[in-house]
């Protein structure tokens, strides 16, 4: 394990999936590129956060969505009783 990548991973709250993922491509990675991902994980850091917002927003559109269907087939069921 790559002490460097951990403390990263600590200062910047990565969560335990994300920094599974992380690891297993890390260690794919030729040298130059390790410490490329290294020098730049503050960018890496910000999208994954982005990702994870955008991800958020769309479980609550669909949440809303599905609760707004079964409130319209809710209302229709029993509006025939």
């Amino acid at each position: 394990m790559n002490t460097h990548l951990e403390k990263l991973f600590e200062k910047y709250n990565i969560s335990e999936k994300d920094r599974y993922d992380i690891n297993q491509i890390f260690w794919l990675l030729p040298l130059d590129k390790k410490q490329n991902l290294l020098n730049n994980f503050e960018r890496l850091s910000f999208k994954i956060e982005q990702i994870n917002k955008e991800i958020n927003l769309e479980r609550r559109i669909l949440v809303w969505d599905l609760f707004e269907d079964i409130k319209l087939f809710y209302n229709n069921y029993w509006g025939r009783i």
